[in-house]
């Protein structure tokens, strides 16, 4: 789950709270805060040099000014102000010249990745970002302007001098940084042409002397109701007079839940080592919380009663009405964050917390009714009744929850559930992989300034090979690195940060073909994606420049394949390009009546492609290598996401609904609700002529790839189970199940030709090894070491196994690679790159 769903149902809630895509342009509501935690570089400049009339090249040369932090390697910052597409096509480079001048004073925000620089620059109100490259001297950077920045106008919009004592008192730990305006409307501040007004003193200020709005109000669910409905909460307090203790416990439950979900998202190194604000420590905090709530109450409750016995009596109209309107707006909440998150989120912080709060009113409801329906039993005397209050009901429920929560969370660091489900066979074991040894995290590292350098990040594609190299993609925030990592060792021998421009995430897997290495970037949400093209032994460009889709993103692995390479590109469909230059060969969109979408990775047969679309028409189409002519079109009913595999005279196809993180999507360009309930399949199409020859219906989606062998096809299914399915039959062989939705393909290992084993790896980190035949585990690890998934989405194992056979004297070894991330146990968002590796053998 990205925390893109997990915000915009809690924003439902809260109404506070937002997420956005990461586009070109930062769209994203950013924090201050989040700007000054990671960026390296913070100083003021000014203007040296202005050139806006060099129609070829229009240039902006700043100087140094002060250091804010962090050790500045600049004096001077000569800028080219072309722009980028965005940029040219907003006129954004004459809008920045507008606002310079040698009177203002810019701060720039600088973070270092390899040998680009990316920087955020502010003046005046406007913000603009720049980047810059290493020279292979070490020493010379050349900058580029990219474009503007209108969106950040809701971080900070006020004058350059008080940005600088913003930061300054900051750092000083005199102030804390205000929050964004997401109200703020995107802009830029004012030209240098328009006149500055003064004040009483002589001082000369911007027109509108801009404020930062300090939004972000630090309040519980019930507070928030009290702002929007204060009348509604002013009968509902009458009516819960005797819930002081309850209600205490809520908002401080739910406040702080609220600050540890932003803090462990988006200020992850706010948060200390160790496990004092580790995720089951903060559970404790929230029980332990409640136990003080419930012991206060029943002291109060027995003080109420000795003062005025009514108050054991049946519980009144208004607070009956009271306790409903609570519960069922509970009730609302919870499922609004099923619909547009899911299930899992109602029961992760901060939603956890709120949940818990609901059964808490549910139960004291409940009791309520009960004392309701009988209150007949009480009769007349005694005047005190013998009863428990409802609100010590509501906190002993909220008490219960939390405790089960703690001691689930201690089970979950156990070994975890093995594979269920399997069908038994009459595995040999003497002549099936074993073990040897334990699991090594082999993690990346950079070597900057003569230090060894981990590498920050996770890897979202599988893995390469070339020789003793792997190479795969990484996310590092919203920006993405190609990396190649010397597989025994961990050093990264070179890594690509920007081709031209900073690379957007790269969920693609490389494709390594007579010394090159192609490559895409993007996710589903990105638009006008490239793919890139770089030299296998050093990262440096093979291609005079990269292949710029229009509308589409390049996200699935491309093909190479008759001296072309061919690539899925969303919207602008398949492409096809000359391997050695980049230049288009061809492109396939569909038809005008059947417009395609493609995002899973083609794969090439001699003369013909095959791929599949996931949108507008879920079909699988081959094609003319040389031309892109449809050569026939099958339609398969359900979304295509993930490659064909070919083998022979047939092509398998898995299909499903949904996408990798979810089981069921609605997709804004379909413009409609396509899907209402899971399903998924695994699909045989005829080579020739395209014709469905079986169809395995799976009760969930496969979009993560398929292996197959001389006997079955393999498939993992968002159903947390691998299928073997008889090849040519189509028939069920076995299913074995490694935990929740597979979020990666499974490998298959083979000895002379002959299967000998099926890897695969769960989303929380479990490896099995399983016999090919019979779906017997032959091995299995419980948890990666370092790996710690803690129910994060954005910690899922997205890699699927990597596996290099090597003949021995008394039979043959496997190592299995696993591309993943390094965890800390305390703080979930801290990640840094590691590939995992396991040996197994057959025979001594």
């Amino acid at each position: 789950m990205t925390h893109f769903a997990r915000f915009t149902a809690l924003a439902l809630l809260a109404l506070f709270l937002s997420a956005t895509a990461v586009q070109a342009v930062i769209t994203k509501l950013t924090p201050l805060a989040e700007v000054l935690e990671s960026d390296q570089f913070i100083f003021v400049a000014k203007v040296d040099k202005l050139d806006p009339d060099n129609k070829d090249r229009p240039t902006a040369t700043f100087k140094f000014d002060k250091k804010l932090k962090g050790e500045v390697p600049f004096d001077r910052i000569p800028v080219n102000m072309t722009g980028d597409d965005e940029a040219k096509k907003a006129g954004d480079t004459k809008t920045i010249f507008d606002r310079l001048d040698d009177t203002r004073e810019l701060v720039f925000f600088v973070r270092k990745q390899g040998k680009i620089y990316n920087a955020k620059v502010f003046v005046e109100g406007s913000w603009f970002s720049i980047y810059g490259t290493l020279d292979a001297d070490g020493k010379t950077v050349r900058w580029a302007f990219l474009h503007g920045e209108p969106f950040l106008r809701r971080t900070f919009k006020g004058t350059s001098s008080e940005m600088v004592k913003t930061i300054e008192d900051a750092l000083a730990k005199k102030a804390k940084l205000p929050e964004p305006d997401e109200k703020e409307k995107p802009g830029f501040g004012p030209a240098v042409a328009k006149a500055p007004k003064k004040c009483e003193d002589g001082s000369v200020r911007s027109p509108a002397l801009f404020a930062v709005i300090p939004s972000f109000v630090l309040v519980g669910p019930l507070a928030i109701i009290a702002a929007l409905f204060p009348g509604v909460f002013a009968r509902m307090a009458v009516g819960m007079k005797r819930w002081r203790a309850f209600l205490v416990v809520a908002s401080i439950n739910s406040t702080l839940a609220l600050i540890y979900f932003a803090l462990s998202t988006y200020r992850p190194y706010w948060i200390p080592d160790g496990w004092g604000l580790a995720p089951k420590s903060v559970a404790i905090y929230f029980t332990a919380i409640s136990v003080i709530g419930l012991l206060w109450a029943g002291r109060r409750y027995r003080r109420m009663a000795s003062e005025a016995p009514d108050v054991t009596g049946v519980p009144e109209r208004t607070e009956l009405l009271a306790l409903l309107g609570l519960t069922a707006f509970a009730a609302i909440c919870t499922v609004l964050t099923a619909v547009f998150a899911d299930w899992n989120s109602t029961v992760a912080v901060p939603m956890r917390e709120f949940t818990f709060i609901g059964v808490a009113l549910c139960t004291a409801t409940v009791y309520a009714g009960y004392r309701t329906l009988t209150q007949s039993a009480d009769g007349t005397t005694p005047t005190v009744r013998l009863s428990l209050s409802g609100e010590s009901v509501g906190l002993n429920t909220l008490a219960l929850c939390g405790l089960a929560t703690v001691l689930l969370m201690g089970a979950r660091g156990g070994a975890g559930p093995v594979a269920t489900g399997i069908q038994a066979g009459d595995a040999e074991s003497d002549f099936a992989p074993r073990l040897v040894g334990e699991p090594v995290a082999i993690a990346a590292f950079e070597i900057e300034d003569g230090k060894q350098e981990k590498v920050f990040g996770r890897i979202m594609s599988n893995l390469a090979l070339d020789g003793d190299r792997l190479c795969f993609g990484v996310q590092i925030a919203t920006n993405g690195r190609l990396l190649a990592m010397n597989r025994h060792t961990g050093k990264v021998e070179w890594a690509v940060d920007a081709v031209g421009e900073p690379l957007k995430p790269v969920f693609c897997t490389p494709t390594i073909a007579n010394g090159k290495v192609y490559c895409g970037e993007g996710m589903h949400i990105d638009r006008g994606c490239r793919l890139y093209c770089v030299n296998a032994a050093d990262g440096n460009s093979a291609w005079e420049k990269p292949f710029k889709t229009k509308d589409g993103h390049t996200e699935g692995t491309p093909a190479v394949a008759n001296g072309k390479v061919y690539f899925p590109a969303g919207d602008d469909g398949l492409i096809c390009a000359d391997a050695n230059t980049g230049v288009q060969v061809w492109q396939y969109t569909g038809t005008k009546k059947d417009d395609v979408h493609i995002d899973a990775p083609p794969v090439v047969v001699g003369d013909t492609v095959f791929a599949g679309s996931g949108l507008f028409n879920y079909v699988a189409v081959a094609l003319d290598a040389n031309t892109g002519k449809e050569k026939w079109r099958t339609d398969l009913k359900l979304r295509v996401f993930g490659p064909p595999l070919a083998s022979g005279s047939k092509v398998f196809y898995g299909i499903g609904t949904g996408n990798m993180g979810a089981d069921t999507y609605r997709y804004d360009e379909e413009s409609e609700d396509r899907e209402k309930e899971p399903a998924g399949a695994v699909c045989c199409l005829d080579v020739a002529t395209g014709k469905e020859e079986w169809r395995y219906p799976l009760p969930k989606s496969v979009h993560t790839g398929l292996a197959a062998d001389a006997f079955s096809v393999y498939a993992g299914c968002r159903d947390g189970n691998v299928y073997a399915i008889d090849r040519k039959t189509g028939k069920l062989r076995w299913r074995a199940g490694v935990g929740s939705a597979m979020m990666s393909a499974p490998a298959v290992a083979a000895v002379g030709g002959f299967p000998v084993a099926v890897y695969a790896v769960s989303r929380e980190g479990r490896v099995f090894c399983f016999h090919p035949q019979t779906g017997d585990v032959l091995w299995w690890r419980g948890t990666l070491p370092g790996y710690d998934w803690r129910g994060d989405e954005d910690n899922n194992i997205m890699c699927s196994p990597l596996v290099v056979t090597t003949p021995t004297a008394t039979g043959s070894k496997r190592t299995i690679y696993i591309g993943a991330m390094t965890v800390d146990p305390n703080n979930p968002k801290r990640r840094h790159v590691a590939v995992f590796k396991f040996e197994d053998v057959i025979g001594e």
